[in-house]
């Protein structure tokens, strides 16, 4: 990867996408299923259309469309103009344009029919966009921003059915800043729109009242009649209020809006007296008091009864369904009480949206999404009465309410789980190991919040699971197939097992168990070569001697192999069959309308010997299929006629870089045209897999593409998964080749399970799936879950995690942990003392203002996959920083070192140029913690821990003893009895040292606030001589060194960037002893001597939280893997050729043009968002070609003057060579 060229150039590739939700929404966007929802939600800079199926007690959460933006989501909505079928769908982002979108089902993709420029691109505060309301009766919706600007559309329908759109009607307020929007439920009136917004207007006058500013409820009337918004009513809130919800109007209820604030809610409306209700906290000794806000919540309203209630969540995740008592005054609807009864405890919700198929669906905070189905809506007013509050009070927010309290429950009562949506965030670090030797490394991450919190192994591929597994014994069966008695069943009956080391065939029945057959009319005293079912009622088994068919009636029929010549492989459609000879010839079989098998008498010959056949299926209306493709031992396939009028004439010959072992031809898919194509499946003895399409009228062979998929010869089988036709690949592991789902394109993944030798399809009465042989085991195993990229193994954490290292001789992990205002296990210990043992928290660990809770953890992920030793930290410590440390003193033994910080305050931190301020600010310092590893570094023994007066920001080895990062300077220790001795120390960074990284005498050290710097250690003079650094103010959250002279880095903004020391500064510091340019170089621009190179620079959306330069495939090239703190994964990969990089240039620089942003926004300020970007090419953006119509790619093909195949295939192996 070293490269001293300056044009060095990336491809930039998304493994996986941001995962961390912006906003979600319920629609209805199909106009034939008016009444089915679906759920647009906004994670990270793609919009997902989701769809909940549900089949029997199997309830999943399907993907529809998936989009990526290339922009900032703010905010998602839908709403249905008077007059439509369907929902439309709009999009808030940071382009300064609202979009609106339209679902095509036909085309299984989004368009856009608006797209309405209102402001400046960029999140900027007063700019509309961060708040986004629409009206229940999709008349109008309203953007507003942080500070004073809103704004207001009005949508129309004309008599040809066209959308049409106002310009944007402006209801700014000066001195305002908006906390947030909802519509108000006004029936057919004029909408009106409700805002929190605080008036800072008296702040400015005199600064010392800002610790209190007023906050007041506005309502926004939209008169359609004159086409203006104004500003109607407005009163005094809550300065906590933080949250509006929406309250039906018109004949469904009173209308107004629901206020919540610290500790209280409020229901308010400008024709209704003020109503309070407190929110309970949570009761118990371990609890300190304290008030909850409300984070989510929805509404549910059934019209026909007329009845409503809302489902509110506070930040403890407790669920409380509030519902309002209604009563007719004076043709008015008006509030006589309300009601608060806690329902469940769930997971912290960004959304909660309630489904009318009866589920609630959570869009979580951290970690998976969660769909949960509704059991009951708690209408029992006798049940729990203890935890039912209900509230007449008329009390203004400056009236103080009687606090309560409830107790909640560790068991879910009234929903039950019933399906996860996989996602990564928090994704904390990550690091790519191959722990388990497999041909692919694995990635272990540390991922969640709290309680929550996980550890993960995750794995390209896709999960199976097993339904029968059975041991065959000591026989090595290497073949399989199954068969139904008939055509026309509906299920298989039959399952042939060959074993070509002790040359027989076992058969087994398939019914309510799986059981051998002995009185069947197959010959079991020879392996089979090829087993089928042909015509209605007959099958065919081909053996080394001859081939066998067996009538329905039970007729066997035998046709003997020729003379000293056996057959060697063979492949039968529904009509014909063809093999190969041990002399290279070819023996042909077709069969007649009387379902007899008639032999051509010419047995052409081959240039070699054969190694693997394929034909294609058999076209439906038709007898015969056109081709087979033959396999030699020369390297090389011929594609032949099996016409009966040219039968095995040669069509086309295909060279190959080595023997195919197997072949197969599988009618399936193809995009681009949208209709059925042959594919031949080639696999190579060295582990090369091959697809290409044979042309219907030539046979020739285009469109070759490859891939590595093991070390193991590929053997390839067809199969039926969700009733799609696919091929299985096995290898050193197997491989599904299917169509995805979403995208339409041909993807192989990976099933994580055992080595599989054959897999066949296995349809029976309890199961469709798939079977196979692993080893001495026959399996049967369910479909896989087509569309899945990834399968995690997770180790559930104690608290949330801040870092990890592995042990470098075991494999072993060792995580960091820790929680803010969570009280300790020792503080927990005290209480429960203190009360007698009856003090327990309920759900999740008790909060406490100003405590730590914190832990350190090893675990083993291969053999127990458990916790296999945890050490509590007390006195308040929390631990910020670990590694695994080889001491030379201590003959290379390796040592855990853990940074730790006492009393660690949490508040935002301001950095100066002219003076050093710690990123970690405590009151007790920090302490440098030691800990010898034992039994094989499962167990953590303490040795010592040394006081520091600031916290301990980063650890690595170096050179033998330990490098130390502490406020802004660099420490060298090595390892005492009593604590840890000090070698070296030096100012190295203007504020904090957030990350270090060594190579030989070398050092590459990561500011909070100031980039990187390159620092040698002379060992001689004892010295630390910081030599080169950056121009660029960079707030370094992970970096790495890719070679001795790059380091690449990421930033809090959501950059990448890779930077490279000056071939001058790298050599003088590399000179020896302290006369050298290097130690009396003056210091430029207030830095060290040299400034670092800037050689890469891109905006990624997600704030990278690790970087590792690894391979990710077998046989694959280096690449650095990032992961971000939104779930984001993603790799750049070094162009190793300056045609690739002018070809991707180009064609990224045609699909800006081409392909338009579904929001908007330009693509090349988008990745350029803080510096313009360079060296880098989007790979999400050349990717974005392979779902084009046919015309798009024809048009971005001709800019770069290649054909559209040319360009797939160059786009598809670019990720494909390194990457998944």
């Amino acid at each position: 990867m070293a490269n001293t060229q300056a044009t060095q150039a990336f491809y930039s590739i998304t493994l996986e996408p941001g995962s961390a939700p912006t906003a979600a929404c319920m629609c209805s966007v199909l106009p034939a299923q008016s009444k089915e929802q679906q759920i647009f939600e906004a994670r990270g800079e793609r919009v997902f259309l989701r769809r909940l199926v549900i089949n029997g007690d199997d309830v999943k959460v399907a993907t529809m469309v998936e989009h990526d933006t290339f922009s900032i989501v703010r905010g998602v909505g839908s709403f249905r103009i008077p007059g439509m079928k369907e929902d439309l769908l709009t999009i808030s982002s940071d382009s300064g344009r609202m979009s609106m979108l339209r679902y095509l089902p036909e085309k299984n993709k989004f368009e856009r029919i608006h797209l309405e420029t209102f402001g400046k691109s960029g999140v900027r505060r007063t700019v509309p966009g961060q708040y986004l309301a629409v009206d229940p009766r999709g008349r109008c919706l309203m953007m507003a921003s942080v500070e004073k600007n809103k704004v207001v559309y009005i949508f129309q329908r004309n008599s040809d059915g066209e959308i049409n759109i106002s310009s944007p009607h402006e209801a700014n307020q000066m001195s305002a800043l908006c906390v947030d929007v909802c519509p108000l439920d006004t029936g057919w009136e004029h909408p009106v729109f409700g805002a929190l917004e605080i008036d800072y207007s008296a702040v400015e006058g005199d600064p010392s009242t800002a610790g209190r500013p007023e906050k007041h409820l506005v309502y926004y009337t939209v008169d359609l009649g004159l086409n203006h918004v104004v500003r109607s009513w407005s009163a005094d809130v809550d300065p906590t209020a933080n949250k509006l919800f929406t309250v039906p109007g018109g004949a469904e209820g009173p209308s107004g809006v629901i206020v919540c604030a610290e500790g209280r809610l409020y229901y308010k409306h400008n024709n209704h007296p003020t109503m309070s209700l407190a929110i309970p906290s949570r009761g118990g000794s371990l609890e300190q008091a304290r008030k909850r806000i409300i984070v989510s919540g929805c509404m549910f309203s059934n019209k026909s009864k007329r009845t409503f209630f809302f489902l509110l969540q506070t930040d403890d995740g407790d669920v409380f369904k509030l519902s309002m008592q209604v009563e007719v005054e004076q043709e008015l609807q008006q509030v006589q009480s309300m009601t608060l009864k806690y329902y469940e405890t769930l997971p912290i919700a960004r959304e909660m949206l309630l489904i009318k198929k009866g589920y609630i669906y959570i869009v979580a905070e951290s970690g998976p999404s969660k769909m949960y189905h509704v059991d009951s809506l708690a209408d029992d007013e006798d049940e729990e009465p203890e935890n039912t509050f209900t509230s007449t009070s008329l009390a203004e927010h400056d009236e103080p309410l009687e606090a309560v309290t409830f107790h909640p429950r560790a068991d879910m009562q009234f929903l039950t789980h019933t399906v996860d949506v996989p996602a990564l965030h928090p994704l904390i670090r990550t690091k790519v190991d191959n722990l388990n030797n497999e041909d692919t490394p694995q990635i272990y991450a540390i991922q969640g919040r709290g309680d929550k919190s996980v550890f993960k192994t995750i794995r390209h591929g896709m999960s199976v699971s097993d339904a029968v597994e059975s041991s065959l014994g000591n026989v090595p069966y290497e073949q399989i197939w199954t068969m139904k008695r008939q055509e026309g069943d509906q299920f298989h009956y039959y399952i042939l097992l060959s074993s070509s080391y002790t040359d027989k065939t076992t058969v087994l029945g398939i019914g309510e168990e799986v059981e051998s057959l002995d009185d069947t009319a197959f010959l079991t005293v020879r392996a089979t070569i090829c087993a089928a079912q042909m015509g209605d009622n007959a099958h065919v088994q081909v053996h080394a001697r001859g081939v066998r068919t067996i009538q329905a009636s039970g007729a066997v029929v035998e046709w003997p192999a020729p003379t000293h010549r056996t057959i060697v492989a063979g492949s039968a459609n529904q009509r014909q069959l063809l093999l190969g000879l041990s002399s290279g010839e070819l023996a042909f079989f077709f069969m007649d309308q009387s379902g007899a098998l008639n032999a051509l008498e010419e047995y052409p010959e081959m240039s070699d010997k054969v190694t693997a056949i394929g034909i294609g299926p058999t076209p439906k209306g038709q007898m015969q299929a056109r081709y087979g493709v033959v396999g030699c031992e020369d390297r090389t396939i011929r594609v032949l006629s099996t016409d009966l009028e040219t039968p095995l004439e040669a069509r086309s010959v295909q060279a190959l870089s080595d023997v195919p072992v197997s072949i197969e031809v599988v009618t399936m898919l193809d995009p681009d045209t949208n209709s059925s194509v042959d594919f031949v499946h080639i696999g190579l003895k060295s582990g090369l897999y091959l697809r290409a399409i044979v042309d219907e009228a030539t046979g020739e062979l285009s469109d070759v593409r490859t891939k590595f998929l093991g070390h193991k010869p590929v053997r390839i089988f067809p199969v039926e998964v969700h009733g799609q036709p696919c091929i299985m690949a096995c290898s050193s592991r197997p491989w599904l080749g299917y169509h995805h789902p979403v995208t339409k394109q041909y993807t192989l993944t990976p099933l994580v399970t055992s080595p599989l030798i054959a897999v066949r399809p296995f349809i029976s009465e309890h199961l469709n799936g798939l079977c196979g042989i692993a080893e001495s085991d026959l399996r049967i195993f369910s479909e896989p879950e087509l569309g899945g990229r990834f399968v995690s193994e997770d180790i559930a954490l104690q608290y949330t995690p801040r870092n990890f290292a592995r042990n470098p001789w075991y494999p072993i992990f060792y995580t960091i942990e820790g929680d803010a205002n969570t009280m300790s296990q020792a503080t927990i210990k005290t209480i429960q003392e203190q009360a007698n043992g009856a003090a327990r928290p309920a759900v999740g660990p008790p909060r406490a203002a100003s405590h730590w809770a914190s832990c350190i953890q090893a675990l083993d992920p291969i053999s127990s996959k458990s916790i296999t030793s945890t050490i509590h930290l007390t006195d308040n410590e929390t631990a910020l920083c670990c590694a695994c440390v080889p001491f030379e003193s201590r003959d290379w033994e390796v040592y855990l070192v853990v940074g730790t910080a006492q009393d660690l305050n949490n508040s935002p931190i301001k950095t100066t140029s002219s003076q050093a301020t710690p990123a970690y600010q405590s009151r007790g310092g920090g302490f440098l913690h030691v800990y010898k590893l034992l039994d094989e570094g499962k167990t953590l023994q303490f040795v010592h821990k040394t006081r520091f007066a600031n916290p301990i920001s980063a650890l690595t080895p170096f050179k033998g003893r330990v490098a130390v990062g502490v406020a802004n300077e660099l420490f060298i220790y090595d390892i005492g009895s009593t604590a840890v001795l000090r070698k070296s120390r030096g100012t190295v960074v203007p504020n904090t040292i957030t990350s270090l990284e060594a190579s030989g005498d070398r050092l590459a050290v990561a500011d909070v606030a100031e980039s990187v710097t390159f620092v040698v250690y002379k060992a001689k003079a004892n010295r630390m001589i910081p030599f080169a650094d950056d121009v660029t103010q960079r707030w370094t959250t992970a970096a790495t060194l890719v070679d001795y002279e790059t380091v690449a880095g990421g930033d809090k903004f959501g950059n990448l960037w890779l930077l490279r020391c000056p071939e001058q500064a790298s050599a003088e510091a590399d000179e020896d002893g302290m006369n050298g340019f290097i130690v009396n170089e003056r210091s430029y621009m207030g830095g060290a001597p040299y400034k670092l190179d800037l050689r890469a620079h891109v905006f990624v959306n997600d704030i990278p939280t690790s970087i590792q330069r690894t391979p990710l495939v077998a046989g694959g090239a280096d690449v650095l893997f990032w992961s971000g703190l939104g779930g984001t994964m993603g790799i750049l990969v070094p162009f190793i050729s300056r045609e690739d990089v002018a070809f991707f240039t180009a064609l990224e620089q045609a699909l800006r043009s081409e392909e338009a942003v579904l929001t908007g926004r330009d693509h090349l300020m988008f990745r350029g968002y803080y510096v313009p970007v360079k060296g880098i090419v989007d790979g999400d953006l050349c990717e974005r070609f392979l779902g084009m119509g046919v015309e798009g790619k024809q048009r971005v093909a001709a800019e770069v003057e290649r054909e559209v195949r040319e360009v797939e295939k160059k786009v598809l192996e670019m990720r494909g060579r390194v990457a998944f």
